[in-house]
C-alpha cells in the first residue's frame, strides 16, 4: 500500500494540453528531418571556432577576435531574430517550399564564402553571416514547432533527440574542416561542405513535412499541415504584424516573462563560452593534438546532453532539470576554467569543455518543450517564436563583450590566457542569474520537492 504522505508530495502537475498526440508513427521521420536541420543548422554554428582559429591564424591574422567573432555570432543572433517571422511564411507558402527556400541559402552561402581571399573579409559577413542565417531561419523555425505538434509524453525526449543531432554534425564538421583545410585549402574545403550540405538538406525537406491527421490537429493551423495558400499570400502583410499582438498577449504571463528572461541571459552566458573553446585551447595547449579536437568534443558532448536530460525531463519535469543543468553550467565554470586559467592545466580545461558541453545542451532543447508543458500547444507558435526572438542580443553583444576583453594582437601569451578571467567572471555570473530566475518560476509554481514542473 502507497505511503499517502509520500503521494500528497509527489504532486504530478503534468502537461497542460489534455488532448491526445499521435506520440511517434510518422513523427519519427519528422525528428529524423528535424534532426538533419540540426546538424547544418546549429551544428555549423557551433563549430565555428574552427573557422575563427582559421581566421585569426592564417587567413586574417591582422584583424581583431572580436571581429572575426560577429561571424559566427551573426549566425546566431540572425537566425533567432529571422526564425519568428518564418511563421507566416510557412501558412502562407507551404512547409516543405519554405524548407526549400532555406536550403538553397545554405547551400548558396558555402559556395560564395569559398570564393574568400585574405583581402576579402567582407565574404564572410555576407555569405557566412548574412545569407548562412536567413537559410537557418528558415529551416531552424520549422524543425524547433513541428516535434510539438507530435508528441506530448515525450515531448522532452523529440527535442532532445531532434537538437542532439547537432552533436553529429559538431563531429562532422570539425573532424571535416582539420582534416582538409592543410591539404586541400579554403576554398577546397569549403566547397566540400556546400556539396555535403545537399543531401542532407533533400533529406529534410522530404521528411519534416509530414500530414497529421485531422484527430491530432489540436490548434487549427498546424505546421506539419501546411501548404501554398494564395489567401495567406495576401494577408501576409497583416500576419506579421499579428504576431506582435499576440506576442504583446503572451508576454503578459509573468512565468513566461521570466523564462525569456532566463533564455536571454543562456545566450549572453554561454556563446562566448562556445566560440572561444578553440582558441583558448590552443593558447594554453599550443601543439598538443588533441587541442585541435576541442571543438569537436564539445559539440558531442551534447548529444548525450540533449537526450538523456531530455528523457529525465519527462519524468520528473523540464524546468527541473533546466535549473540543475543552468546550476552545472556556471558550477564549471568557475571551478574548472578558472584553475585552467591561473595554471595552464590542459587537462583540467578538457574537462571543462565535457561538461559544459553536456549541461549546455539541455539549455538548447528543453526550454521548447517546457513551454509546451506549462502553457499547452495552443498559442505556442507565438510563445515559441518570441522565446528564441528574446535571445537575439545575446549571441552577437555576448561575444562582442567578450572579445573586448582578449587582447588578440599582443605577442604575450600569459597576457592572453589570463585575459579569459574577465570572460569566466562575465559568463559564469550571467549564468548564475539564469539559475536563481529559473528556481524562482519553478516556486513559484510549487515549493513542494517532487512536483512535474
Amino acid at each position: 500500500m502507497n505511503d499517502p504522505e509520500k503521494q500528497s508530495n509527489r504532486v504530478h502537475v503534468g502537461e497542460a494540453d489534455e488532448e491526445e498526440f499521435p506520440e511517434g508513427g510518422k513523427g519519427w521521420l519528422v525528428l529524423l528531418g528535424c534532426g538533419l536541420t540540426s546538424i547544418f543548422v546549429f551544428g555549423m554554428i557551433n563549430s565555428y571556432g574552427v573557422f575563427q582559429t582559421h581566421y585569426e591564424t592564417v587567413l586574417f591574422p591582422n584583424v581583431s577576435s572580436s571581429k572575426l567573432s560577429i561571424i559566427g555570432a551573426t549566425q546566431a543572433s540572425l537566425c533567432y531574430f529571422l526564425t519568428p517571422w518564418t511563421v507566416p511564411l510557412v501558412h502562407a507558402f507551404g512547409l516543405r517550399q519554405v524548407l526549400s527556400v532555406g536550403a538553397s541559402f545554405l547551400i548558396i552561402s558555402f559556395f560564395g564564402l569559398a570564393t574568400t581571399t585574405p583581402s576579402q573579409l567582407w565574404k564572410c559577413y555576407i555569405f557566412q553571416g548574412l545569407f548562412f542565417s536567413i537559410g537557418a531561419a528558415l529551416q531552424f523555425g520549422p524543425a524547433m514547432t513541428v516535434p510539438s505538434e507530435w508528441f506530448k509524453k515525450k515531448r522532452g525526449t523529440a527535442f532532445g533527440i531532434s537538437a542532439g543531432f547537432v552533436g553529429v554534425g559538431g563531429v562532422v564538421w570539425p573532424i571535416l574542416f582539420k582534416q582538409m583545410i592543410n591539404k586541400h585549402g579554403f576554398k577546397w574545403t569549403v566547397l566540400t561542405i556546400a556539396f555535403v550540405y545537399i543531401p542532407l538538406s533533400v533529406g529534410s525537406i522530404l521528411l519534416v513535412p509530414q500530414h497529421l491527421e485531422d484527430r491530432y490537429n489540436h490548434k487549427g493551423k498546424c505546421f506539419s499541415n501546411a501548404v501554398w495558400n494564395n489567401e495567406n499570400i495576401k494577408n501576409l502583410p497583416q500576419s506579421f504584424k499579428n504576431i506582435l499582438i499576440e506576442w504583446s498577449h503572451v508576454i503578459k504571463n509573468p512565468r513566461y516573462s521570466i523564462i525569456l528572461l532566463a533564455n536571454l541571459l543562456v545566450s549572453f552566458g554561454s556563446y562566448p563560452v562556445i566560440f572561444y573553446i578553440d582558441f583558448f585551447g590552443h593558447t594554453i595547449g599550443g601543439e598538443a593534438k588533441i587541442v585541435s579536437y576541442l571543438t569537436m568534443i564539445f559539440v558531442v558532448m551534447g548529444f548525450p546532453g540533449r537526450a538523456i536530460p531530455a528523457m529525465i525531463a519527462d519524468k520528473i519535469g523540464r524546468i527541473n532539470v533546466l535549473i540543475v543543468c543552468s546550476a552545472v553550467l556556471f558550477i564549471s565554470i568557475f571551478a574548472l576554467w578558472i584553475p585552467s586559467i591561473q595554471y595552464n592545466l590542459l587537462g583540467v580545461y578538457i574537462g571543462f569543455v565535457i561538461v559544459f558541453g553536456f549541461a549546455v545542451g539541455p539549455l538548447f532543447s528543453l526550454f521548447p518543450a517546457s513551454l509546451g508543458q506549462l502553457f499547452g500547444i495552443r498559442g505556442n507558435e507565438a510563445r515559441l517564436s518570441l522565446f528564441l526572438f528574446s535571445a537575439t542580443p545575446g549571441p552577437i553583444l555576448g561575444c562582442l563583450i567578450a572579445g573586448s576583453f582578449i587582447p588578440i594582437d599582443s605577442t604575450d601569451t600569459e597576457k592572453i590566457v589570463h585575459s579569459f578571467y574577465k570572460v569566466v567572471i562575465f559568463s559564469g555570473i550571467i549564468l548564475t542569474v539564469c539559475t536563481v530566475l529559473l528556481t524562482g518560476v519553478r516556486l513559484s509554481i510549487s515549493r513542494k520537492p517532487f512536483v512535474f514542473i
